[in-house]
């Protein structure tokens, strides 16, 4: 069966087992379906809300946070939150330098931090799993040294997920990861989401425009679920991220722009 989760059970056992024996029964029977079976045990639960991706709001996220208490996503395959963190800089008016970590650019680092620490700029340390010593380094820097950093400073930070990263860190910072969306549903939903304000549906007055705007994104998101598939679904791998789905969308604004000028 497509579902055997759901299947009803033999022998008198269907009104025996309650909705969480049940999901112990998939556990045992067929691990392979555990997950689905977990996310239908949770709507049953707490309700459909709950069963759905929760679409990452990096405002409300910087919101909460503060200058001693980082914000550090935890990467996984086609994620990559840099656009939307740059475009959340750009709607504060706020200056975010980024740069990516690895060997020799500690020095680069330091500097930006230590610019930042006193022009409330941001900085975006991109893959600190390369520099775990300068993680530590920095740390000190945010609970130590926090008289001199000023209020509007804020350090987001990319890593992948490495047994070695510096606790103190963790505990101090907000966390969150980028993973990509399950399903179709969930992955438009995100896609939307990620339209900054140049990108709304009232950006174009053509009639042609809000059309485009669901189909360009309809394919990025099939277009990401093909990668799941790894080499069945694309012969050379590519990430599809963010920064392509705008560059689309880019390039249709500026084509739709051209036709109503040649009318």
């Amino acid at each position: 069966k497509d579902e055997p989760e759901r299947a009803e059970l033999p022998d008198g056992w269907e009104p025996l087992l309650d909705k969480f024996r049940r999901l112990l029964l998939v556990r045992s029977l067929t691990p392979a379906r555990f997950v689905k079976a977990a996310n239908d045990y949770i709507v049953d639960s707490l309700g459909p809300k709950y069963g759905e991706g929760v679409v990452l709001d990096m405002e409300k996220m910087w919101d909460e946070s503060d200058k001693c208490s980082p914000m550090i996503c935890f990467l996984s395959m086609g994620s990559d939150p840099t656009v939307q963190i740059e475009t959340l800089a750009k709607k504060k008016s706020i200056e975010c330098n980024a740069i990516s970590m690895g060997q020799g650019q500690e020095v680069h680092a330091r500097r930006l931090l230590s610019q930042a620490y006193s022009s409330g700029n941001w900085v975006l340390l991109q893959n600190c799993h390369l520099s775990l010593d300068f993680c530590e380094e920095f740390l000190l820097q945010l609970t130590e040294n926090t008289d001199r950093i000023h209020p509007d400073f804020r350090l987001w930070i990319t890593t992948e997920v490495h047994p070695k990263f510096p606790i103190g860190l963790l505990q101090i910072s907000i966390k969150y990861t980028a993973e990509p969306p399950q399903g179709v549903k969930a992955g438009l939903k995100r896609t939307f989401a990620g339209l900054t304000q140049e990108q709304q549906l009232e950006a174009n007055t053509h009639e042609k425009w809000r059309p485009l705007l669901y189909a360009i994104a309809f394919l990025h998101t099939i277009v990401q679920e093909r990668r799941k598939f790894g080499p069945l679904g694309w012969n050379i791998p590519y990430e599809f991220n963010q920064s392509d789905f705008n560059a689309t969308v880019q390039f249709i604004q500026n084509y739709l722009d051209d036709m109503d000028s040649a009318k």
